[in-house]
């Protein structure tokens, strides 16, 4: 290579480096406004806080940790006592990507329907991350972000379970259409210490459902009257999810709620001022549910995590659609047939109604002669391995399948 040829290319990477340091400097101004004056500096790394119950927190999640890799080096933003975190100094993923967002949310009887593309409202990071960016030495997340196709059916007036369940990979959708994963990376890490993120605390899986492991700051941070912050998602079992300040506008830490990471009081729910169990969101591990408050939908779960539904595998093409009802070369939108759904194990081309059947994951479970717990930990993190799943359980996939789904 000629001298001025070096040059050009030693300039280039500089450049690279130099934007990829503004506007990770910008990410790090944008959290630390954010915080409300909660040190970020000094976060608890969450890797020894996995429980196998409830319990102020920690996480109880309902899968043990995976022999997957992890991110691969520990970054500098660890701090040398090995038990904290320096948010501040953490890799962001470069990019200012945007997409065509869609997300409707709407009320049918005793019902909360949400139907997401799972695209943000919000600009993300490149992926997968560029070998040009500095976070790339640290995490090389391989995956792409992709439209999914997400419907899901939540109780308007959840209620409480007598005692909590574990938390499922993916727990609830916030308001900007993304998915809301707990705390854990697939290894069974604390992901926000460990794995990186853009800017908006969001990346994709292999799936290419792009998700959250916390909150993000890029949903506008709106609070109440009274200083508490408004809701900003929802969580499988129908439960509101809100920002990180409680009443009187105080910065919650999980010492401050249960062991599901939420509390009862007042709050505005469907238009009234009702006394109910919600969650909220903290800077400090588990950041948000820590395990399930209510009774959840198995089959939601499946949707969100990126399963057969909103990956569209096993739908019916129709009317000159490729399967999931959009048409070849253009995402999901408005005008898209409805999807029609296939049933964890479906063969492709089977007649399927317009909604999946509603799983009963207890009964499931009892099916099996095993805990729900048990069977929460065969089925893995999302997407779910059901071959996977059977052969831990010790059984074939057809018998978890209609375990799971019973046939019409």
């Amino acid at each position: 290579m000629s001298g001025s040829r070096k040059s050009s290319a030693a300039f280039f990477a500089a450049a690279v480096f130099l934007l990829a340091g503004l506007q990770t400097a910008s990410a790090h101004e944008a959290l630390k406004a954010k915080a409300h004056g909660v040190d970020l500096t000094r976060l608890p790394v969450g890797d020894t806080r996995v429980s196998d119950k409830p319990k102020v927190g920690w996480i109880w999640a309902c899968r043990p940790p995976l022999d997957a890799p992890p991110a691969v080096a520990k970054g500098p933003w660890f701090n040398p006592d090995g038990l904290t975190y320096d948010l501040t100094r953490k890799a962001v993923v470069q990019g200012e990507v945007t997409w065509p967002h869609r997300f409707v949310m709407r009320v049918e009887g005793d019902r909360r329907i949400f139907s997401s593309n799972d695209l943000p409202n919000h600009p993300t990071g490149e992926f997968p991350i560029s070998p040009q960016d500095p976070a790339y030495q640290y995490d090389r997340n391989p995956s792409r972000i992709s439209a999914q196709n997400m419907t899901v059916e939540l109780p308007l007036n959840p209620t409480p379970s007598a005692e909590p369940t574990c938390a499922p990979g993916a727990v609830g959708i916030l308001l900007t259409g993304v998915v809301l994963f707990n705390a854990l990376d697939a290894v069974g890490l604390d992901a926000v210490a460990h794995e990186s993120q853009d800017g908006c605390q969001g990346h994709p899986q292999r799936d290419g459902v792009y998700h959250y492991h916390s909150l993000t700051i890029c949903h506008d941070d709106a609070v109440l009257p009274d200083g508490h912050s408004a809701l900003v998602g929802y969580a499988l079992d129908g439960f509101g999810i809100f920002g990180r300040l409680g009443e009187g506008g105080k910065p919650l830490s999980s010492a401050d709620l249960d062991e599901c990471h939420g509390h009862t009081h007042a709050i505005p729910w469907n238009g009234k001022t009702v006394t109910m169990y919600h969650y909220h969101g903290t800077w400090d591990f588990p950041y948000t549910v820590g395990c399930m408050r209510g009774p959840f939908d198995f089959a939601d779960m499946i949707t969100i995590s990126g399963g057969p539904e909103a990956r569209g595998e096993g739908l019916r093409p129709r009317d000159g659609l490729r399967p999931g009802g959009m048409r070849p070369g253009s995402p999901p939108g408005p005008g898209a047939a409805p999807p029609r759904a296939a049933l964890p194990g479906t063969p492709p081309g089977t007649p399927l109604g317009p909604r999946p059947d509603r799983v009963q994951f207890a009964a499931a479970a009892a099916k099996l002669g095993v805990s729900e717990q048990q069977l929460m930990q065969a089925l893995g993190p999302p997407p779910p391995d059901f071959e996977a799943a059977a052969k831990r359980l010790g059984v074939d996939v057809e018998t978890l399948r209609r375990a799971l789904v019973p046939p019409r």
